[in-house]
Parts: C-alpha cells; sequence; structure tokens
C-alpha cells in the first residue's frame, strides 16, 4: 500500500483540487490518499466560507481517503509553522509515502536549493533578511529579498519563484521534510490555469478566491458554480446555501469587539507584537471587523498577517502555547473529520504504525491520549482545546447569521462516503 497526502484547506474542493489529486495519483503510483485540511480557520485568518466537517466531505466524495484536520494553531499560523504542523503530524503516521503539493513552479531542485538556505541561515542570509525587515519590508518581502541576494544565478524567474503563495509554501514543505529527515518523498504539481489570487472565474479551473469572490458578489446565482465544481461539491453545498454557508470574516465583528472591551495584556497573543498591540489599544470598539483589519494593515504588516492576529485575539491563542507545542514536536493527534467507507484497510494500517492518536470518537480523547505515554498530554490537551474552540467560535457565526445550530466535534456524526 503506497500512500498520498496532501495538505489542503479545500475552500472548496474545486475543479483544480480534482485535477491535482489525480495528477498526483498518477505520478506517485499511490493507492491511497489523505488530506490534512485546515478545520474552521484558514492560514489567511479568516473563517472557511464552510465548515470543516461540510469541506471534508467535499474532499472523500472527491476520492480523498481520509481526511485529517490541521489544528487550529498551525492552521492559522505564519507559513513556517503551517507547513511544520502538517508535515510533523503525516511524519508521525508513519504510514505516509509522498507529500503531494501544488506550485507556480515544479523545479524542485531549485526549490530544495532555497529550502536549504532557509534552514540552513547562512551569516549572509539572516544579515540580508535583517537589514531588509529594516527597511520596512514585510517578513515574506525581506525573506524573498534575502533569498535572491544569497543565491547565484540571479533573474527575474528567480524573484517571481520565491514570490509566489503556492512556492512559498511548496518551500516551507520541502524546508520542514529536510528538517526532521523525514521518509516522505515530496511531489509537486504544477498549478493548471489559474493563479491562487486570480479572481476571475474561467471556463472550468478557477482558484478558490475567483469562486469564493463570485458567490459574494451573486449570492443568489449559485449556479454559475456548476461548471468551477465536482457536480458531487456542488449538489452539497446547493442542499446548504443560505442555511449554514457563506461564513464571511465580518460575522467575527462582536467577538472582536467584545476582546477591545476588556483589553488583557495582548502582546501575550500569538504572534502580537507589542507595536501592534498598543495599535489595539487605541482602536475604537465602534467599528467593524473589515475596518479594524484595514485601520491595522501597513507596508511591513499584510493583511493575512492581521487576521491571524486578530483571530489568535478572539480564541485567546497565547504565545506560551505556540511555544510549547512547537517545543513537543507539533504532532499531537490526527483528528478525523470524513473517510471513505472502503478505505478501512488505510486507517487499520494508520492505527498499527501511528506515533499518535488517531482521533475518530471526540469524547473520547483524553482515552486515545492515555495509549500514547510519551505525548505530552498538557500539550496535547491544550492544542485540543484550541479546536474545539474555534469550532464553537465558527458554529457561533453560523448560529448568528442564519439561526442554524451546526454539530460540534462532540455530537457530530462524521460524513462517510
Amino acid at each position: 500500500m503506497k500512500t498520498l497526502a496532501i495538505i489542503a484547506e479545500y475552500n472548496p474542493f474545486h475543479n483544480g483540487h480534482l485535477y491535482h489529486l489525480n495528477t498526483a495519483k498518477e505520478i506517485s503510483g499511490a493507492s491511497h490518499s489523505i488530506t490534512l485540511m485546515s478545520g474552521n480557520f484558514l492560514q489567511r485568518g479568516v473563517p472557511a466560507m464552510w465548515d470543516k466537517y461540510t469541506r471534508g466531505h467535499m474532499s472523500t466524495v472527491c476520492g480523498i481517503d481520509l481526511a485529517l484536520e490541521l489544528p487550529f494553531p498551525y492552521a492559522t499560523g505564519s507559513a513556517k509553522d503551517f507547513a511544520s504542523g502538517a508535515v510533523n503530524i503525516l511524519d508521525k503516521l508513519n504510514t505516509i509515502d509522498y507529500l503531494c503539493f501544488g506550485a507556480e513552479n515544479d523545479d524542485i531542485v531549485l526549490l530544495t536549493k532555497i529550502a536549504d538556505l532557509i534552514n540552513e541561515e547562512t551569516p549572509l542570509y539572516k544579515k540580508l533578511l535583517t537589514e531588509a525587515l529594516s527597511s520596512g519590508l514585510s517578513f515574506p518581502e525581506a525573506r524573498a529579498k534575502a533569498v535572491y541576494n544569497s543565491l547565484d544565478n540571479k533573474d527575474k524567474e528567480l524573484s517571481s519563484i520565491i514570490n509566489q503563495p503556492n512556492n512559498i509554501l511548496a518551500i516551507e514543505y520541502i524546508a520542514a521534510l529536510l528538517r526532521i529527515n523525514s521518509r516522505i518523498k515530496p511531489v509537486i504539481i504544477k498549478r493548471k490555469e489559474s493563479m491562487y489570487h486570480d479572481k476571475k472565474l474561467h471556463s472550468s479551473i478557477s482558484s478558490a478566491t475567483a469562486i469564493r469572490n463570485s458567490v459574494v458578489a451573486s449570492p443568489t446565482n449559485i449556479e454559475q458554480l456548476k461548471t468551477q465544481l465536482p457536480l458531487e461539491v456542488y449538489e452539497l453545498i446547493c442542499s446548504s446555501f443560505g442555511v449554514s454557508w457563506p461564513v464571511l470574516p465580518e460575522m467575527l465583528t462582536p467577538f472582536l469587539q467584545a476582546q477591545l472591551l476588556n483589553p488583557i495584556n495582548f502582546s501575550e497573543i500569538c504572534d502580537i507584537s507589542e507595536d501592534f498591540a498598543n495599535k489595539l489599544y487605541n482602536i475604537n470598539p465602534a467599528t467593524n471587523y473589515q475596518d479594524i483589519a484595514e485601520h491595522l494593515t501597513s507596508k511591513d504588516l499584510t493583511a493575512s498577517r492581521v487576521y491571524r492576529n486578530l483571530i489568535h485575539l478572539i480564541l485567546q491563542y497565547r504565545e506560551s502555547d505556540r511555544n510549547l507545542f512547537l517545543q513537543n514536536g507539533y504532532a499531537m493527534y490526527a483528528n478525523i473529520i470524513s473517510f471513505r467507507r472502503e478505505s478501512s484497510a488505510l486507517i487499520k494500517q494508520i492505527n498499527e504504525q501511528t506515533s499518535i492518536p488517531l482521533i475518530t470518537k471526540k469524547a473520547d480523547f483524553d482515552k486515545y491520549l492515555s495509549n500514547y505515554p510519551a505525548l505530552n498530554h498538557s500539550a496535547a490537551k491544550a492544542m485540543w482545546n484550541y479546536d474545539t474552540k474555534a469550532t464553537t467560535l465558527y458554529n457561533a457565526l453560523v448560529y448568528n447569521s442564519y439561526n442554524y445550530k451546526l454539530p460540534n466535534d462532540f455530537n457530530i456524526q462524521l460524513p462517510i462516503v
């Protein structure tokens, strides 16, 4: 049995994702596939348009054998935390042969060279990075400049490679695999037709950004998505439109206002600097979520970083807990959110070989954990608390907007295909 893994958000699972999955299977020769998918909040720091169980269901109905949740601390983390958390979880399953990911560039030799440089952190690279940050560049821009100026054979192509969002994640995945000397082999699938942030709908393969934007721009015209999504996904979301989705960032307004009305030491929150904390103290709570985020965005602080800071504030995700998770090897458990019945052999193999618990029944989390005495149980429970709290928050957004109660992590009947 050969198994490939895909780290994804699937917000939603669209035709490009289906192409990526089928191509990955063909290239790798894998018989089974796993997705490690962001939960209810995403790497850009915003809520997913569809809840995690629906998105997990989207993936398994389209051929993924097993959908696992990427924990909240990594799903809403920096590119390095996102990639490192995901790679460490996959590695600890001890059953993954390939990690397949999309990128704008599929030159694995060059991407590995950049990943080596990031891991090695040569004196020249660190000097150039510090200088770029001091000049007021955001971290992604500063790192891209430092990498570019550290490598030989500089050209325009290299500059574009290290500035593309999927290339950035691809480099982080490779770097994370190298850091832990993982047996998992990287497989790159070049992105087809549309770019990551492309806002235009194409004939059949469009970016998730374009698909979500089309929903927001014309919420009553769901039929326009029929050519963009696998039929199974289209039918799945049609049945719940206006009932439990779309979920949008502005729905977080009252939750952010509550935090601003009861200020704590904001600099204790993950990724929040003292300067950012001081800006938060001076914000008038009688402002909506989007306007607050736009006000806080600056040349050296990207919108995604601001949104991540705000969701960390709302859920009180502390820097001390982040350090706890990293010091304990990132991987605490693997939480199932959907699977295919015919994949029982895969689940059995994982259970026999994994170094971390595979969680099926959420109410038995402590029981699963007790079978792995080598794990730091306090760290695992702290991470689990963030995951379940994130679900509770997301369900509150849905209830406040649609008067509909989504199941929580403890009463959900897992979607099984």
